[in-house]
């Protein structure tokens, strides 16, 4: 059984670095689970994708807000996969929420589902406000199934997923989210999760990353950096 989405307890997007921010919209060690997701990128529906994920954004603070219908949006383009939804300041992470375990229902629906969740409930930092959103990059990113690896160092950092779980709960890091792996287990220590190294386990992934172009920065003084 597929367990329930928690944001409070497994959140991606520390803080998304430059080279994930100005990455290849197809990460190259993508599987051929992610074959259907690597030709979505290359097409119009991918912005149909970023455009319904927005309108989901836009809605939870406007319920009046129109919506694509969901006849508008592609649905999953393969077997359903993990999905992150994170919006950028800069180089930085605003917010950043999803799974890695593939969700129930159409593609369409676990944007909406995870709308409210990326600007509402990424615990490490406050709710998204507004009159942010504007200056906010939005990137949707489809992840493969986790390989168990009994040596996170054997995470290519710049190109691999990382996901770090313990009976705390669970992290993850997309590809060139950690500077190194040392990094991102420094990082899960932080913020709560890693304690011993035995007492987690670790996975790594491969991702499809749709972006936005390029947003605006403004002054925010309430965001954190």
């Amino acid at each position: 059984m597929r367990e329930p989405f928690h944001a409070s307890r497994h959140v991606g997007g520390i803080a998304l670095a430059l080279a994930l921010a100005l990455a290849p919209a197809v990460c190259a060690s993508a599987g051929d689970e992610l074959a259907p997701y690597r030709a979505l990128a290359g097409t119009p529906r991918a912005g149909a994708v970023l455009a319904a994920a927005r309108a989901a954004i836009a809605r939870y603070f406007d319920p009046l807000a129109p919506a694509p219908a969901d006849s508008v949006v592609p649905d999953w383009p393969g077997p359903p996969s993990g999905l992150y939804v994170s919006l950028l300041r800069g180089a930085g992470t605003r917010a950043c929420v999803g799974s890695l375990t593939p969700l129930a229902g159409t593609l369409a629906e676990n944007l909406r589902r995870l709308a409210p969740q990326v600007v509402s409930a990424d615990p490490r930092r406050p709710p998204v406000r507004r009159e942010e959103l504007a200056a906010l990059r939005l990137v949707v990113a489809f992840a493969g199934p986790g390989e168990l690896i009994a040596d996170p160092m054997l995470v290519r950092p710049g190109r691999e997923g990382l996901l770090v779980t313990t009976p705390r709960g669970s992290v993850a890091f997309l590809p060139g989210e950690a500077r190194t792996v040392a990094w991102a287990l420094r990082e899960a220590r932080r913020i709560g999760i890693l304690g011993r190294a035995s007492d987690a386990s670790f996975q790594r992934f491969a991702v499809v990353v749709l972006k936005e172009d390029l947003a605006p920065v403004e002054e925010d003084h309430h965001a954190s950096p």
